[in-house]
């Protein structure tokens, strides 16, 4: 066994590299300062009357400065003030609207359909075509760059409801789009933010969610400058935006990253498999369906055949060549399950195929291996134990330096990385996972447990299961965050 320490990946922003998503933006910009990119982002916005009021309030009160939050052991760098959403500071962009990119819908029609003799499921159906009529024609009509739908706690309360918290559970979650996620709430298979999501997205312009207690936060929620940081950092790279990058080693040799999920159809009928982004350093990258499987009664864990595995990639990496016009000469795929035989045959005769010159097969599980530090704090976020040449203990939660505390709330687990083939180094693959950690553009706080990749592989899956295979999906991950 050997233990060492991974320093706290950088990142690349327009001017400078930076350790945390915000103090980088902050000083430095986004990382498209120079090129391309959105220098003023047109919303529109659908919701009950009071609800886009409040949403609008509280994006006006956003321009300027906002006070971190306040604590009796301050930790400046983990609450950090927001600079404000303005072309002068920080993102260097603008949000503009007019009353005609304005859709209120009517507090009638939400009573008709709460009071009504439906099911939930029925509720919420009709609730979400309330608000796709109104994304429908903003779409067609006035096309913003995205669109906010505004939701009302009234109508939370009757689509939602809370069960305990996971006390294994330590992610932060995303307070301007949901307060609570898949751990913190019992909802009905038929969930009302996936199938949004997912029933938008024939209109091509991606949606934002967001509750309007957001204009006045209480206390379970995030402090107003991290909901601010979060939200504007997702809505810049839904308009487009690359918020921040990778530092990539050398621009003439490509790494693609991917991830796979599987999941089961909404009614339990079928099990899906479904790649992930697929994307480079910069985030740039496409999303496919895979195909169904069947799971086999001695393995209930899901595997692709070989040929299965071979098709999938290969589809995407052609998907992947057409939006970024270059193939990678390396590819890393993760994956939440152990690789079987025909995966990795048909996952490298995929690459082999296209000439990428390196794959490395990589699962990644959380563990319920422990590892102790001497004082009265978890072990340092970073910390590799490697066991074998393939197996690995990775902590990409715990003790945060530049945070100058553990800011978890339960004891932090680590992942356990299992390398079924590899041709980089597999201190170098355990260093990119850390890094990829920091590429969840819906967080600004950089010490998530899982990498982009299996983030984004879960939250792809999650919201296909409310598509029929028949409709069109979107290939930006953008329109599943």
């Amino acid at each position: 066994m050997k233990l060492r320490y991974i320093e706290e990946p950088s990142l690349q922003f327009g001017t400078a590299h930076h350790i945390c998503p915000k103090s980088g933006i902050y000083s430095f910009n986004p990382f498209d300062i120079a090129q391309v990119r959105p220098e003023k982002i047109t919303i529109g916005v659908v919701g009950k009357g009071e609800s886009v009021d409040k949403v609008l309030e509280w994006i006006e009160s956003c321009k300027s400065h906002i006070a971190g939050k306040e604590s009796k052991n301050p930790h400046p760098n983990l609450f950090m003030n927001f600079c404000g959403f303005s072309k002068n500071i920080g993102f260097k962009c603008e949000v503009a609207y007019d009353e005609t990119y304005l859709r209120k819908l009517n507090n009638s029609d939400f009573d008709r359909v709460i009071k009504g003799n439906g099911s939930l499921e029925q509720i919420i159906n009709e609730v979400t075509n309330l608000y796709l009529n109104e994304i429908k024609f903003l779409s067609k009509n006035k096309k913003p760059d995205v669109i906010l739908c505004a939701l009302s706690e009234n109508m939370m309360k009757h689509i939602m409801e809370t069960k305990p918290k996971d006390k294994e559970e330590n992610e932060e979650q995303e307070i301007f789009e949901r307060d609570f996620d898949e751990e913190n709430v019992s909802i009905k298979e038929q969930n009302f933010r996936r199938n949004l999501k997912a029933q938008a997205m024939q209109y091509n312009v991606p949606i934002q969610i967001i509750r309007d207690r957001v204009a006045k936060p209480t206390a379970e929620m995030q402090d107003p400058a991290t909901i601010a940081w979060n939200f504007f950092t997702a809505l810049y790279y839904k308009a487009s935006g690359t918020p921040w990058a990778l530092i990539r080693k050398d621009s003439a040799e490509t790494t693609c990253y991917a991830g796979i999920s599987f999941f089961k159809s909404r009614d339990k009928k079928s099990t899906q498999t479904s790649i992930a982004q697929i994307f480079n350093e910069l985030g740039k990258g496409v999303i496919l369906r895979g195909e169904e499987i069947k799971l086999k009664k001695f393995d209930r864990t899901p595997h692709l055949e070989g040929q299965q595995a071979f098709n999938l990639l290969t589809q995407s990496l052609k998907e992947y060549y057409d939006a970024v016009k270059i193939y990678p000469k390396r590819l890393v795929l993760h994956k939440t399950s152990n690789f079987n035989d025909d995966e990795i045959y048909g996952f490298t005769e995929a690459a082999k195929k296209l000439h990428i010159n390196q794959i490395d097969l990589v699962s990644i599980q959380t563990s319920d291996l422990r590892l102790y530090r001497q004082g009265n704090y978890p072990p340092m976020r970073g910390t590799h134990l490697t066991m074998t040449d393939k197996h690995h203990l990775l902590y990409t939660r715990g003790s945060v330096p530049y945070y100058e505390t553990y800011p978890g709330r339960y004891i932090p687990r680590a992942i356990e990385v299992k390398l079924a083939t590899y041709d980089e180094s597999p201190n170098v693959i355990l260093d990119e996972i850390l890094a990829l950690t920091k590429m969840n553009w819906n967080n600004t706080q950089f010490d998530r447990q899982m990498p982009i990749t299996i983030e984004c592989a879960r939250n792809v899956g999650e919201i296909l299961k409310y598509l029929r295979s028949d409709e069109q999906m979107q290939l930006k991950y953008s329109f599943y965050m």
